[in-house]
């Protein structure tokens, strides 16, 4: 067999050789770029978070100069979002939204550092971007074992509205820390998630005033179908189910709300039927009145007849 010719061998590397060198010097082409990119980011960024009236005039366009950089900025910009400083913080997911798309790849790739307060303003920036393909990244994360992670995962998938995100929010909902649950409240009425009617329902009676109040509005946003699973939880044991429901479906409204409601004026609880005549009243449903006009000469409790004048005055006749 025929030996390969010195000329040949010192070919071969020579070629190697240039490749390699190719390489590192491409390699380091890319972070003297990358070091150029990051001290721009970095002395625009000193008047972009200023507040010091001097730069008041500067601050808008070095704020447009870094976004213009797209791409470019973003490593910079996240490598920044530790910072302890409002303005900064505030500064850093502005920029990251007016770039927008072009941030969303290095985002998601972001999303795997170690810094919990850092990945968590990464997940409310992608959720204010409003990019589908964050989604993916975002399902990787929302059972993260830092709960302002999982909170902010749910506002971002509310935001961004994909269905792909229904199963991380329905979890979420039954968190065990409250400004989770309502976060992933806001979320499914942004999102409109069916499968989470009963969970909503079930969290007018939380132990979290915020999540209870979020949970009603994202109800009301589902309209009349939400009326049933409403109306089957008013005898709830949870009082504060049955008291809250009562004031959703006067958000509601409509004539069917007002139909639920009227059965609550038997209740023996006064709070419950001065609840349910506040809520009849905001039903704007005139026909409503009459359940109202019923109750008022056998009521005895002050505060339910003042709801029952309040709403019969609204409808009298003009």
């Amino acid at each position: 067999m025929k030996q390969p010719s010195g000329q040949f061998i010192f070919k071969i590397l020579l070629i190697a050789f240039l490749v390699v060198t190719g390489s590192i010097s491409g390699r380091a082409a890319d972070d003297a770029s990358s070091l150029e990119n990051a001290k721009k980011v970095d002395s625009l960024f000193i008047i972009a978070s200023s507040a010091e009236i001097t730069f008041k005039d500067q601050v808008q366009p070095a704020i447009d100069s870094i976004a213009a950089m797209g791409e470019k900025a973003v490593p910079r910009l996240v490598e920044k979002y530790d910072t302890q400083d409002a303005r900064e913080r505030l500064t850093i997911h502005n920029i990251l939204v007016k770039i927008g798309r072009p941030a969303v790849p290095y985002l998601i790739k972001s999303l795997s550092l170690e810094n919990p307060e850092q990945v968590s303003r990464i997940c409310y920036t992608l959720g204010d971007i409003k990019d589908s393909a964050a989604v993916p990244g975002l399902m990787k994360v929302y059972k993260h074992k830092d709960w302002r992670i999982r909170s902010e995962t749910a506002g971002a998938l509310g935001r961004i509205d994909d269905q792909r995100g229904d199963k991380a929010v329905l979890l979420l909902l039954q968190d065990s820390v409250e400004i989770v649950r309502k976060s992933s409240a806001v979320a499914a009425g942004q999102m409109l998630i069916q499968k989470s009617l009963p969970l909503l329902v079930h969290m007018l009676g939380d132990s979290f005033y915020g999540a209870r109040m979020c949970a009603s509005e994202a109800l009301v946003k589902f309209g009349p179908e939400a009326i049933p699973e409403i109306a089957d939880s008013l005898a709830s044991a949870n009082e504060l189910v049955g008291n809250l429901g009562c004031t959703t479906l006067g958000q509601i409204g409509g004539d069917s709300a007002a139909s639920v409601l009227a059965l609550q004026l038997k209740s023996p609880s006064a709070l419950r039927r001065a609840l349910a005549v506040e809520a009849i009243a905001a039903c704007n449903d005139p026909a409503a009145c009459a359940y109202v006009e019923h109750l008022k000469p056998s009521e005895t409790d002050s505060t339910v007849l003042y709801f029952i004048n309040k709403t019969l005055e609204k409808y009298a006749p003009r």
